[in-house]
């Protein structure tokens, strides 16, 4: 199966670049058919869903434009609404507070050892609006093999990631991975 990222990033401007989405591409293909977890629903979904062929491609997404949007394309998809209750602006005052940075996901999150778990939700780009904080705390006590976040070139995403993940295993231009021990 041959599916044209570049097209993807032509598509899609200003989100992951061609090497990160080849890089995810190939991390799902060599766990797949498996279980993959996706903060947010985007264009590239439907990519994550063929890769995984055979498993199960979970979404979590805040936005319900997005799943509405997202489900004419695909109406089989695996997706769930999730309420984000912080902004970005507080990333620094509730970084040592589970309390605050749990958020609420299915049964289906904790029961599924996931294989590859993605995130790039919510949007994160503004001091009023839900930053990653919350998805970084929450995927980070998840059982999982591979923990991906995107947009690391910004400092909330980088902070809590080393806070809550630890020291990345592969670097891709925004993209930090760690692969669990």
């Amino acid at each position: 199966m041959k599916l044209d990222f570049q097209a993807l990033v032509d598509s899609n401007p200003n989100q992951c670049s061609l090497k990160e989405y080849e890089y995810i591409g190939r991390l799902i293909k060599e766990y797949s058919p498996g279980n993959v977890l996706v903060f947010g629903a985007g264009r590239d979904g439907p990519y994550w869903i063929k890769i995984n062929h055979g498993g199960q491609t979970w979404f979590f997404e805040n936005d319900r434009r997005w799943i509405r949007k997202v489900r004419k394309m695909n109406p089989d998809i695996l997706i769930e609404k999730v309420k984000y209750t912080t902004k970005r602006r507080e990333w620094k005052k509730i970084i040592d507070n589970p309390q605050k940075l749990t958020i609420k996901l299915p049964n289906i999150a904790y029961q599924l050892n996931w294989d590859v778990i993605f995130i790039d939700a919510p949007r994160g780009n503004k001091d009023k609006r839900p930053g990653r904080m919350q998805s970084v705390y929450t995927a980070s006590k998840l059982k999982y093999k591979h923990i991906l976040l995107h947009d690391c070139d910004r400092e909330v995403e980088r902070e809590y990631f080393l806070k809550y993940i630890g020291k990345p295993s592969h670097i891709v231009d925004k993209l930090y991975h760690k692969v669990a021990h």
